[in-house]
């Protein structure tokens, strides 16, 4: 049987932990409380946890503090994170420690059974497995360690056609990597295409998240089946299904069918890990034809530069023949940009971005808007003297041609491009605009304090890369964002402390938290003050 350790500085959140889950149930013989880690590090020493359950945000050590000790001290302990905030900056710490999942509070009693279950599964499988290990282990370890990657390799191979199917060889091959297949089986395969990131990464921030959409895939839309996700070369993956076309009917009658899956999964990709894509579904088809059906679904992936975040199933028939899209207007463009003519222009590009939305088109449409574009702004640039590095960002971009990759991809590199040329330009000596968007930024976070304003929201109010306004609101003020939204929230909540006669919770309300606790607790932070203790030194009423 197994232990668990729970550990808040908010003691209510622990007992109501201790008392609102059927422990017994999950096979839990004891449950723990500390109420922060210094507490937790002497349960620990007197008695073993299995499972440590604890918040991240705590006075004094953190349990992030606590998470590095127990990966010292106790190793063979899993931890759960929960924490009041969607930050991937704890999720990825909370990835980096070893964690097995990343709750965010109120706690969902249900969602953490469920969670405590599959950990738990593990725990057996782990423990089951070192048992075997210690007859084995020199030769076992190395086996297991490599497999995974041997048999990644063993796709990747197919699938780009460097694998020559000799008699008998393929059947071997199945054997060899444990992958239970026949070489005369069927499959199905299902391209995965990142298509654009909705945050600013870095290099390696990016691996990690493309390995958390893996993931992720392997759990939504695998879902149980026998099958693999495979990376492929442009860091997205392809995921092969070890099911007859009998096997997948039967699964669909059951549950929700391999297009629902990937809806699901596109989804939750765009909530939790700020990016959009499309799933692109190939139908059932031999081994031996794979890397044929691969590129198939490459194709379809190419010539689609309309449909983004959608599962799309291409069709056996080709590519219907389109009629051509209408070319850009590039010497009006010329024009207005040796001309200084910023709102005309913005104003036909969003006329003519409009216009391509309501028609069949081609990458090679894009590509036009793409490359004459990029002529137009760096011919007036070198007049000018105005220097466009960061929106061309170098060679590679120019290589991947990444912005052609969908329409609304394309319309916000034209946007970033373009803020790039006149940010230049006004350094040179045109009407410098910048402050006007930042004016916009914040008069629309003083009008809505209520809402949860995230970077998406708050760039498509003004028409600009997320990423893009990030850095250049940063620059203007010298505050992120986040920063400045939670500042706004935070005045709004002192205004009506001061000047209304509303409960404390229903100034929290007001401002777009329901979690009480969380609301003072960033009241405090930002004004060294409880909101009770607040209202009292600052009430203006009579």
């Amino acid at each position: 049987m197994y232990n668990v350790l729970l550990v808040d500085d908010e003691k209510y959140a622990v007992k109501g932990l201790a008392a609102g889950m059927d422990w017994e149930a999950l096979g839990i013989t004891a449950v723990m409380e500390a109420y922060d880690v210094g507490q937790a590090k002497e349960l620990l020493s007197e008695r073993e946890a299995d499972i440590v359950i604890l918040d991240i945000e705590m006075p004094g050590q953190s349990g992030l503090n606590l998470a590095e000790w127990l990966r010292e001290q106790h190793p063979h302990a899993e931890v759960i994170f929960l924490t009041g905030h969607a930050n991937f900056n704890y999720a990825q710490q909370a990835l980096s420690m070893g964690a097995f999942r990343y709750l965010l509070k109120p706690v969902d009693h249900e969602r953490l059974a469920e969670i405590i279950l599959q950990l738990l599964d593990k725990i057996r499988s782990e423990r089951e497995m070192q048992d075997y290990r210690s007859v084995y282990r020199k030769y076992y370890s190395l086996w297991e360690s490599q497999k995974p990657l041997l048999v990644e390799r063993f796709w990747q191979e197919v699938i780009q056609g460097r694998t020559a199917f000799l008699s008998g060889k393929l059947d071997a091959a199945l054997r060899q990597y444990d992958i239970p297949l026949a070489a005369e089986d069927r499959l199905f395969p299902v391209l995965i295409s990142i298509e654009q990131w909705q945050q600013d990464f870095g290099a390696r921030d990016e691996e990690i998240m493309e390995y958390a959409i893996r993931k992720a895939a392997e759990e939504l839309v695998l879902d149980g089946s026998p099958g693999m996700v495979v990376g492929e070369r442009s860091g997205s993956g392809l995921i092969l299904f070890y099911r007859s076309a009998a096997g997948e009917a039967e699964a669909a009658a059951e549950g929700a069918t391999l297009e629902e899956k990937c809806m699901s999964f596109i989804q939750s990709c765009n909530e939790y890990f700020h990016c959009r894509l499309s799933c692109y579904i190939g139908g059932e088809v031999g081994i031996t034809g794979l890397e044929e059906a691969y590129q198939r679904l490459l194709e379809a992936e190419r010539a689609n530069v309309t449909r983004t975040n959608s599962v799309i199933i291409p069709s056996a028939a080709g590519k219907p023949a389109t009629r051509p899209a209408p070319p850009p207007p590039l010497a009006e463009w010329a024009l207005l940009l040796d001309n200084g003519g910023r709102g005309e222009l913005t104003e036909q590009l969003n006329r003519y971005f409009s216009r391509l939305e309501k028609e069949e088109l081609s990458v090679e449409t894009l590509q036009a808007v793409y490359f004459g574009l990029a002529h137009l702004c760096l011919d007036s640039a070198v007049k000018k003297g105005v220097s466009l590095g960061e929106a061309l960002d170098g060679r590679e971009e120019a290589m991947t041609l990444s912005p052609v990759k969908s329409l609304a991809a394309l319309r916000q590199w034209c946007g970033r491009l373009l803020e790039q040329y006149w940010t230049g330009a006004a350094v040179h000596g045109e009407p410098h605009q910048q402050s006007s968007i930042i004016a916009k930024i914040k008069e629309f976070a003083q009008q809505h304090p209520q809402e949860e304003l995230g970077r998406e929201q708050l760039a498509s109010h003004v028409f600009l890369n997320p990423a893009y306004l990030s850095r250049l609101f940063r620059k203007e003020t010298g505050q992120s964002l986040t920063e400045y939204v939670l500042e706004v929230k935070i005045g709004h909540a002192r205004r009506l402390l001061e000047e209304s006669n509303l409960k404390v919770g229903a100034v929290a309300e007001a401002i777009g938290y329901t979690h009480f606790s969380y609301f003072a607790k960033l009241f405090k932070k930002m004004t060294g003050l409880s909101p009770h203790e607040y209202r009292k030194k600052h009430r203006r009423l009579p």
